[in-house]
């Protein structure tokens, strides 16, 4: 896009409008770095975003836009494209947090971590339920796993305050001894959150903080992209997969026999495992550029 057509596009100060009813300004630089983060060159970034302007309109919400974007993403880098439906592949793992707790898991079972679900330890004054205890080379992880149906919601500060009480109560015995204790979230956390674990120690993993496991590099590296990033399925199907235990696209390729219950046609089969191959290697790719 040429700087006089971008010129002219900007003097329509477009909004966009949040899932909460508020809006804000629409970027083009907002959605060139969310291009880019999902791997998308830059050249790529700047004919999707030139493809799109001239189709916005005042008020459009941010799952449209969404749309649009992913579609022309798409059209130019299939592999980008589906890197760059995570974030939203993550909320569709719901409405419960058992899948999101299973996929979480995995991710820890990629950085060599033994893991092991809801398991209740005794602390000092009371029980309590660990979502994921990940062990490897003689360290201990305690890990709580937070879902949310709604992309919005941003965890508060009193969820580090919650945990940091039950990690001293748990600390104060022999079988809740733990070297870390996470917090993975599929939303964002405030600033007040982000401070408050970073002075207390927690790791607190989700779309706006840096931690490993919830970033788009190690999902890539290990080829952990959840099954809800495909489209070759509908919604129902993949609900009935995850039901049956299949959470990240890989498990279609290492165990076919999860396809069974579908009752696909050959053909459709043939389509899901491309997809899947398709987004494994997306993962070779990323994980091989320099």
């Amino acid at each position: 896009m040429t700087a006089r057509r971008h010129g002219a596009f900007a003097q329509h100060r477009i909004e966009v409008r949040k899932s909460d009813g508020q809006r804000e300004p629409y970027s083009p630089d907002k959605l060139r770095v969310s291009l880019r983060r999902a791997g998308a060159s830059d050249a790529v970034a700047g004919d999707v975003i030139a493809d799109l302007e001239p189709r916005l309109r005042d008020g459009i919400s941010t799952g449209k836009l969404y749309r649009m974007a992913r579609s022309a993403l798409k059209k130019r880098s299939r592999r980008s494209a589906i890197t760059y439906s995570l974030k939203r592949a993550l909320l569709d793992l719901g409405p419960s947090g058992f899948p999101f707790e299973q996929f979480c898991g995995r991710l820890f079972e990629a950085m060599g971590y033994a893991v092991t679900y809801n398991r209740f330890l005794q602390g000092r004054c009371v029980q309590h339920e660990i979502d994921i205890i990940a062990e490897r080379d003689g360290r201990r992880l305690f890990a709580e796993c937070k879902f949310h149906n709604r992309a919005t919601y941003r965890n508060d500060v009193k969820l580090p305050l919650y945990l940091r009480a039950r990690s001293l109560d748990l600390a104060a015995t022999g079988e809740g001894r733990h070297d870390d204790f996470w917090v993975l979230s599929n939303t964002t956390y405030s600033e007040d959150a982000l401070a408050y674990g970073e002075c207390e120690g927690l790791i607190l993993a989700g779309h706006n903080t840096d931690h490993y496991p919830l970033t788009r590099g190690l999902i890539n590296e290990h080829g952990l992209h959840p099954i809800t990033c495909m489209g070759s399925l509908k919604v129902a199907q993949k609900r009935r997969l995850i039901e049956a235990g299949a959470v990240l696209c890989r498990d279609l390729i290492d165990q076919p026999r999860l396809l069974e219950p579908l009752r696909l046609e050959e053909r459709q089969r043939e389509r899901v495992r491309r997809e899947c191959n398709e987004i494994l290697d997306r993962g070779k790719v990323r994980r091989e550029s320099p």
